[in-house]
């Protein structure tokens, strides 16, 4: 034995034995399981299952076969008998089961799935309304007569039902045809023709005539009437007074006055004088008109309104202004003087150009250009010629710095006619426009990257690998020590610094924790109610504070974690100034309170899941709460109260005593919550001061630490409630039905059962009644609310009651009942709610809910009565189905219970108890339903008032009273058993040409009148069955895939020979029937059938049935020229075994002639095993035959063919490109989408103006323009003009259109160039930088690490990047090399191979042999030994 135990290789436990040459584990069997040769792999109890899918628990010897649909059983081996289910509908039809599926054998005039489709065909006439029958494959069809239509032209076509009948007009209906019958002003057969009553002409005098249905009306122009023939003379009354004439117009007149006189009529004398026409002091005389007297006014005109014009002989020479006076005249001079301005001023006689200019006198000719024409509105003062640097009167040194033209915060000196730039650090050029980068040096190391500054560079050192030291300082090249043996604690994050040379850390603390190594715990935590008391020192405010209030008002911050939903986190102050905290209804709740002041907030969001929240409350000028965790951002959710501009929160003294988890009774009484904190805290901070649970009094029922146990998890109420967490314990709200309610039995065996309750205060005519059911009963009055009145038993308003199984629920005792949509007394437990809601009633069973309709109102009133289970004794109940008999659970009438007794009322719930009870049972009590015994032998065991019975094998049924004979398996070899009423049989047999011949032996009981075959098979040529006797003769076979029989009787000259329609050489299983029509008869008509749906006859022939089958010498053959399965075949009803089986019970049968090999079961070629698909496709087995399912893009009968995706034009708007399993739209101008089916809106940005409304069309849009506008775009018409309408501003050059003049502006601008183009608007800048808009131009600022005009430019990945060609060539001349080496090793070898073949070589085999004989000498390489 080898000694390879000895390293212990057997792993968890497994026991090592040493073999011969090796060892072996034999596994443990306790605990945990484990297999593998070291027994190292997680048990799988797959690998020794019988199933091919299957999963398993790792570690046990727990699995689970998934089986195929057909098959089942702990290894998948046995068949699921789809026949169990008895799917096939009685009498006569007989269920076979076959792998994964039945089908049903039915008798003559029934087929389908399930025997339950009567089947019809033209034998019956089905077609009414002189219909014709056409007999089809799967049944028949009728072609109808016009005007009919239906499966058998029952449904007289409707032709108005697509309204042909226009304008109002009334649609009869007729055979095959339509009447229209008009109203007044239309004709025509649809009466579509509107009668155009303007077609006279009946309007005159340039009338409109509008055409009206069955009228017409004249629109007159004004003064006509009617049909607008007569013109009125409105002159006709003389309107007109003093003489002034009349003239007739259109619809009116006017009068032409004399002078002197006004008014519609001239009936106003005018005086003229009243508006004081004459100006400048001249007299008015009133006469028929007025006179203006202008006497010593120095004015003339009619109104003395014009002056005396004396500068009308133009007296002021030099171009003056002259300036009219009263009788007389004022000359205005510049730069003249004088009279009348002759004498001319010398304006440059003082000098007035310093610094060197030369002075020029405007008004002096000799100055001006040889063309100049002299205009003296220009010769006033001179004009002085500076030297470079100075302007106006030369005075002025030009500020070159006003234009900042220095850039960069550069300073600007300026000079005569020039400036100097002085740049600050980090800047050059003449301008300072010129950043210097600081980071083209590339300064920083180690993989850090530079980020430039002013004058300035930050390097950004990478984040260093775990095992090795991060890198620091300004360029990255120190290594950072600080954290090397840090201390921080408690999983604090540690983060090394260097300043000035010294190398140190700091540790990030967790919550929870804090000191300068988070060493210090800060979580403690309650489980019980109480309270910590602290007193804090005030904070002195120093005088800077009060006068500028800087004081940042008083703080609270903690964590805490808890499941309770009403609580006291903490407590400042006292009754009369105090600031809480608390949670509310699982929110939160924070209050200040002051002699002022009165502050409230609450966050609605519940905390009191058990998760840590962080709540920071700040009272000062109004009151805040920030609260920290699950539903709120990084900031956290902030709720206020108060304005920031109010008076600061002015507390008390009491201030400094803070209550921490609770507070003593008379404060507790201030709060909302009323209870004390039971929960974990941490990270308390009073007034931003850390508070240490360490520090606090030791005896005031807090622990250190928290300390939490899961109670909810996993569920202890095992999905029957909702687990409550309670933090130190838990409880269940249960479900209904799972509330320990107590059930009750009514009608228990047999008795006589009700209860009646006393309705104790409203429920409205709201109400609803629930209720847990457990029958079998399908009928019996469940709830019943009655009204006292003077008569016996009061009113009936409203009842539940089991009818057919099902609930129904009436109001008035005559109204119709309304219905549950479900079977309800299953003997199962049942939750039911009627709920009525504004007379709707609605029915709610398994959590889904059925509006079943809507009864009178009615109103559940104090002082009613309810009836539960029955009425009492001498009243009568058969009206709703008599008394309930089962169990009823948690009855209620909306929240109150209606009990039998008071077993566990409490004051909190509502319970209504019985006035009179009579025969109810507690608990849910069956009946005893085994007093009759089951037959055979069978055990009776008892169900919910009903019984099963335990049969013996051999026995089914009820009672046990069906014997079974498949049980014992009388079937072998395969074939399969299916009981009969008075036997069993067997079937399914695959046959290739080889025939199997049989005798009845004279055992059959009646002469054969069918003959039945299922078969399934691609031979569409075949003999089925061969019988024959003498010259009696009865052939079934296939003749090209369609059913043929020949028949021929002994007393018969012809053979009857007809052949059916439906092809059954298809590969699938098929059902054939051959029978008489009429059996009773001595000849008939024989008919096929086929799957049920009659496929052809005999028609005319008919012949008898086939007695000669029952003489000892007659033949029958099945399959002689047939390849295929064949299922159950039995002529005249009695089988055709494929296996003798001479024990079979039934009476008559047909037994094997000889001993033939029948293959048993139902087998086909494998077609598939040769892959026969192409392209990925699937190969499917049709039987004898394959069928290729293609994946996307293949087509053809192996998936051969590239499916053409264009071929179907999918495209609407588009042209089409094929590809591989796809194809792409093109799509054209003007449309969109996967298949260019969507056309795009152009209106959704279009450029209308002035209110038009766009119409989008084909890669289009147009203008509809309001009144006043025209155009493409509805520009303003008519056009507007340049100069007269369009002035184009910032040196905009203006052109006259067609439509309207446009301005073409300079860069930057556009409109009529007066709106500079924003060029930031199309966010140029990329990589988050921001965009500066500038003239005509834009400036991008990038973020650190990006560069470029628009921050295209990654510097980091530029500098660090490697130009491809400085791989590429070194790598491809290492390729070249290689593939030199290689060539130079092939020819060395091929020459060397060429000098050994054809002789002996010993060189040869010392080569090859020199290893084997040194073998103990030399060690094998260590690749070798790998092998």
């Amino acid at each position: 034995a080898s000694d390879k135990c000895l390293s212990a290789p057997c792993q968890n436990g497994a026991t090592c034995v040493d073999t011969m040459d090796d060892y072996a584990c034999i596994c443990t069997k306790e605990g945990i399981r484990y297999m593998g040769k070291n027994c190292d792999e997680l048990y799988d109890a797959c690998s020794f299952a019988q199933c091919e899918d299957c999963t398993s628990t790792p570690g046990t010897t727990e699995y689970h076969c998934i089986c195929p649909d057909g098959l089942t059983g702990d290894n998948c081996t046995e068949e699921v008998n789809e026949c169990q289910s008895n799917p096939c509908s009685k009498p006569r039809s007989l269920c076979v089961d076959q792998l994964n599926g039945y089908f049903c054998r039915c008798p003559a005039g029934f087929g389908g799935q399930d025997c339950r489709t009567h089947v019809t065909d033209c034998i019956d006439e089905p077609c009414r309304n002189n219909g014709t029958c056409m007999l089809q494959p799967e049944g028949f069809e009728c072609h109808c007569t016009p005007g009919f239509e239906g499966k058998t032209c029952e449904d007289d076509v409707n032709e108005c039902l697509s309204e042909p009948c226009q304008n109002g007009a009334i649609c009869i209906d007729g055979i095959a045809e339509f009447h229209c019958f008009c109203v007044p002003g239309f004709q025509g057969y649809n009466c579509e023709i509107d009668i155009n009553e303007c077609a006279s002409r009946p309007c005159e005098n340039n009338a409109t005539c509008i055409n009206e249905k069955d009228h017409y009306e004249c629109e007159c122009l004004v003064g006509f009437a009617v049909n607008c023939e007569i013109e009125i003379d409105e002159c006709e009354s003389n309107p007109c007074h003093n003489g002034a004439t009349c003239h007739d117009l259109m619809g009116m007149y006017s009068c032409e006055c004399l002078p002197g006189f006004d008014g519609i009529n001239c009936e106003v004398d005018v005086d003229e004088c009243i508006s004081e026409p004459c100006q400048n002091g001249a007299d008015c005389h009133d006469m028929v008109n007025y006179e203006c007297d202008c006497s010593d006014t120095g004015f003339e005109g009619d109104h003395c309104e014009v002056d005396v014009p004396e500068c009308a002989s133009n007296p002021c020479r030099h171009g003056a202004t002259c300036l009219e006076g009263v009788k007389g005249y004022t000359c205005l001079c510049w730069p003249y003087e004088g009279l009348n301005c002759e004498v001319d001023i010398d304006e440059c006689f003082e000098q007035p150009c310093e610094n060197g200019g030369e002075c020029f006198q405007r008004s002096n000719p000799s100055h001006w250009e040889m063309e100049w024409e002299l205009s003296f509105a220009d010769a006033a003062g001179y004009i002085c010629q500076c030297q470079q640097g100075f302007a106006e009167n030369c005075s002025v040194n030009i500020d070159e710095c006003e234009s900042e033209p220095c850039q960069n915060r550069g300073f600007c000196e300026d000079k005569i006619n020039g400036y100097t730039c002085t740049c600050s650090a980090g800047f050059l050029g003449e301008l300072c426009e010129v950043n210097i980068d600081e980071c083209k040096s590339q300064p920083c190391q180690n993989g850090g990257w530079c980020e430039d500054g002013r004058a300035s560079y930050t390097c950004h050192c990478p984040e260093a690998e775990p095992s090795e030291l991060p890198w620091g300082g300004d360029r990255c090249d120190v290594k950072l020590y600080g954290c090397v043996d840090h201390d921080c604690q408690n999983g604090a994050t540690c983060r090394p610094w260097l300043d000035r040379g010294e190398h140190g850390h700091t540790c990030l603390c967790p919550h929870g924790f804090l000191d300068e190594h988070c060493a210090t715990r800060t979580t403690f935590s309650f489980s019980s109610p109480g309270f910590i008391h602290i007193q804090v020192v005030p904070e002195e405010r120093t005088l800077r504070q009060v006068e500028h209030q800087l004081h940042q008002g008083f703080r609270v911050q903690l964590r805490f974690r808890t499941t309770l939903p009403n609580m006291l986190l903490f407590y400042r102050g006292n009754v009369d100034s105090h600031l809480l905290l608390e949670i509310v209804k699982g929110g939160l709740h924070a209050k200040a309170l002051s002699e002022e002041s009165k502050l409230d907030v609450t966050f609605p969001g519940l905390v009191n899941d058990g998760g840590w929240r962080d709540a920071h409350v700040i009272v000062d000028k109004g009151l805040v709460l920030i609260l920290k965790g699950p539903g709120c951002d990084r900031d956290g959710c902030r709720v206020t109260h108060g304005e920031t501009d109010e008076t600061p929160f002015q507390p008390s003294e009491a201030f400094t005593h803070i209550y921490i988890g609770g507070a003593p009774e008379e404060l507790l009484e201030h709060s909302v919550s009323g209870a004390g904190f039971i929960g974990c805290m941490e990270d308390l901070m009073i007034d931003s001061k850390p508070i240490l649970p360490q520090t606090l009094p030791e005896d005031q029922g807090y622990e250190l630490g928290c300390s939490k146990t899961e109670w909810c998890k996993p569920d202890p109420c095992y999905g029957h409630g909702r687990c409550v967490d309670l933090w130190t314990s838990y409880h269940c709200d249960c479900y209904r039905p799972f509330c320990e309610f107590p059930s009750w039995t009514y009608s228990h065996e047999d008795t006589v059962s009700f209860s009646a309750y006393d309705i104790g205060k409203s429920h409205g005519s709201d109400f609803k009644v629930s209720f847990l059911l457990r029958s079998i009963k399908p009928d019996g009055l469940l709830f019943q609310l009655r009204r006292p009145t003077d008569k016996d038993g009061g009113e009936i308003y409203f009842s539940v009651y089991l009818g057919m199984g099902r609930v129904f629920v009436s109001s008035l005792p005559n109204s119709a009942p309304l219905t549950a949509p479900m079977f309800v007394t299953t003997g199962e437990k049942q939750l039911l709610q009627v709920e009525v809601r504004h007379r709707q009633v609605t029915f709610e069973h398994a959590g889904l809910r059925y509006r079943i309709g809507e009864i009178p109102e009615v109103n559940v009133n104090s002082g009613d009565q309810a009836y539960v289970g029955g009425l009492p004794k001498d009243w009568s109940s058969d009206v709703w189905g008599g008394h309930y008999k089962g169990c009823l659970q948690d009855l209620r009438l909306d929240s109150v219970h209606l009990d039998v007794d008071a077993w566990n009322s409490s004051d909190k719930e509502e319970v209504y108890l019985p006035s009179d009870a009579e025969n109810v049972t507690k608990g849910c009590v069956s009946d005893d339903a085994c007093k009759k015994p089951c037959l055979n032998g069978g055990k009776c065991i008892i169900t919910f008032n009903d019984f099963t019975c335990s049969c013996l094998e051999e026995y089914t049924g009820k009672t046990c009273e069906t014997r079974v004979w498949c049980v014992s398996s009388p079937c072998v070899s395969g074939g399969h058993c299916v009981d009969l009423p008075d036997g069993y049989e067997l079937y399914n047999a695959t046959f290739e040409n080889n025939s199997v011949q049989y005798s009845a032996g004279g055992s059959l009981a009646a002469p054969v009148s069918d003959i039945y075959m299922e078969l399934r098979t691609r031979s569409e040529n075949a003999v089925l069955l061969r019988a024959s006797w003498g010259s009696d003769l009865l052939i079934v076979g296939l003749l090209d895939s369609l059913v043929r029989v020949e028949i021929h009787s002994g007393n018969s000259v012809e053979i009857l020979t007809f052949t059916g329609v439906r092809q059954v050489a298809d590969g699938n299983w098929h059902r054939v029937s051959i029978s008489m029509a009429e059996k009773a008869h001595k000849a008939s008509v024989w008919v096929i059938t086929v799957d049920g749906i009659t496929d052809a006859s005999s028609v005319p022939e008919r012949t008898g049935s086939l007695h000669f089958l029952n003489e000892k010498g007659a033949k029958l053959a099945v399959a002689e020229s047939f390849t295929g399965c064949l299922g159950a075949v039995r002529v005249g009803g009695v089988y055709l075994p494929f296996m003798d089986v001479y024990k079979a019970p039934q009476p008559s049968q047909f037994h094997l002639v000889g001993k033939p090999k029948i293959h048993l079961g139902c087998t086909s070629a494998t077609v598939c095993d040769s892959n026969p698909c192409l392209n990925g496709a699937t190969c499917e087995d049709l039987f004898n035959k394959f069928g290729c399912v293609c994946d996307s893009g293949w087509e053809g009968e192996q998936c051969e063919t590239d499916t053409d995706d264009c071929a179907s034009q999918p495209c609407v708007h588009g042209s089409c490109k094929d590809y591989l399993t796809g194809f792409e739209c093109r799509c054209h101008p003007g449309y969109a989408g996967m298949l260019c089916d969507e056309d795009i809106n152009e209106c959704e940005h279009h450029a209308c103006q002035h209110g038009g409304t766009c119409q989008d069309g084909p890669n289009t849009y147009t203008c509809i323009c309001p009144k006043d506008y025209s155009g493409p775009l509805c520009w303003d018409y008519p056009p507007v003009q340049c100069g007269k309408d369009i002035q184009c501003a910032n040196d905009g050059v203006c052109r006259d259109g067609l439509w309207g003049a446009n301005c073409t502006c300079i860069p930057g601008f556009t409109g009529s160039c007066e709106t500079e183009i924003n060029e930031c608007e199309s966010n140029p800048c990329r990589n988050g930088g921001s965009c500066l808009d500038q003239f005509n131009m834009f400036v991008c600022e990038c973020l650190p690490g990006y560069s470029g005009p628009t921050c295209d430019t990654n510097k980091h990945a530029y500098k660090q990047g490697i130009p491809w060609l400085v791989v590429a060539i070194p790598l491809l001349c290492f390729c070249v090399l290689i593939m030199i080496i290689s060539l130079i090793f092939m020819v060395l070898t091929a020459r060397k191979k060429r000098q050994s073949e054809g002789a002996y070589s010993p060189s040869a085999q010392e080569l090859a042999g020199a290893r084997l004989e040194m073998d103990s000498m030399l060690k094998v390489p260590p690749e070798e030994r790998l092998i």
